[in-house]
């Protein structure tokens, strides 16, 4: 038998592959090539002023032509949190009609994709420098964007969250400890943990310090047994900490993971987690405007998220979630 080197083996078996499968067009070849069409892509880091830090963010910003199953598709190929897909509008009053995917589904709504899809229409121009306030579409309903300019670049947008519900809690800080792995002195004893909705429904917990937040570990097993048992359905978990550290940061934070990748800056649950802040007065009425969240540290990826809480009558009545995004690069996925 004659030798081989890794490239002539991998000619062979392609060509063994698409022999053994008739009518399937060859990937990489002539007509299979030709036939796939590029879709364009901005690829951003949310929450972040500086590139390789945030939350990872693909838009494709002329996606028409695709169906759901290649927007997931192409969502599963990027490995990132999501993957955000910008079509003109269909709801008279929207600017914009934008669908988010995760990893296994679509979403109605998510925090860092909606923030980094504004920076990427400005960095197409499809935002003009200058405009005041945007209107995207998403699956949870018309969501407002307040945008700041400087020098004609996008400097900041804010996103208007849904209306504020705060559910069901926890007050058993000893299990509720113990399915984070932690010793019950450091789950805060000011409020207890809490479901809070604002476009998505998380269960907040306040802890002491930053170690404890840097330190929990997640027992699925523990905390759905606990969730039953309040009639509390399966949340995403979200602690945070109010204790001061060497930043300007008001809270810092973590979503903690059930299993793969942590998420470093959850828009969607640095909304509700202001509101728990705001309502329970582990901020003063005054600052609850100008809440700044530390998120990402313990993932490698600082983000910084900012909140704005709407008082009205000493309770909360809406929120706000704003932050910068970088562009790192741009690129086209053939389907």
């Amino acid at each position: 038998m004659t030798d081989m080197t890794r490239r002539e083996f991998g000619v062979t078996a392609l060509g063994g592959l698409a022999a053994a499968r008739p009518g399937q067009r060859e990937a990489g070849t002539g007509a299979g090539a030709d036939a796939a069409r590029p879709y364009r892509y901005v690829h951003l880091d949310v929450f972040t002023d500086r590139r390789l830090a945030g939350n990872q963010l693909l838009v494709y910003t002329s996606p028409t032509g695709l169906d759901t199953e290649s927007m997931q598709g192409l969502t599963r190929e990027s490995n990132y949190s999501e993957n955000t897909f910008v079509f003109p509008p269909e709801q008279a009053g929207t600017e914009f009609r934008v669908r988010i995917f995760t990893r296994t589904a679509e979403t109605p709504f998510a925090g860092h994709p909606t923030i980094g899809k504004a920076f990427a229409l400005a960095h197409t121009g499809a935002l003009r420098p200058g405009t005041a306030r945007t209107m995207f579409q998403l699956g949870v309903g018309p969501t407002p964007l307040d945008l700041e300019w400087k020098d004609g670049r996008l400097a900041f947008a804010w996103m208007t969250q849904q209306k504020p519900n705060f559910g069901k809690t926890i007050a058993d800080r000893a299990a509720l400890a113990a399915a984070l792995g932690l010793e019950p002195q450091y789950v805060d004893p000011r409020a207890p943990a809490q479901e809070v909705y604002s476009g998505s429904t998380f269960f907040i917990v306040p802890l002491a310090t930053r170690k404890a937040v840097d330190g929990a570990v997640l027992d699925r097993t523990k905390i759905d047994a606990l969730f039953t048992a309040a009639g509390i359905q399966r949340r995403g978990i979200y602690v945070f900490s109010i204790e001061p550290g060497s930043d300007s940061a008001t809270a810092y934070s973590r979503m903690l993971p059930a299993g793969g990748i942590e998420d470093p800056a959850t828009g969607s649950a640095v909304g509700p987690a202001g509101l728990f802040m705001a309502k329970h007065g582990y901020v003063p009425a005054a600052r609850a405007g100008s809440i700044v969240v530390l998120q990402g540290v313990f993932a490698r990826r600082p983000s910084m998220l900012h909140v704005r809480v709407e008082m009205s009558g000493g309770e909360v009545s809406g929120v706000k979630v704003g932050g910068t995004s970088v562009v790192v690069g741009e690129g086209t996925m053939a389907v």
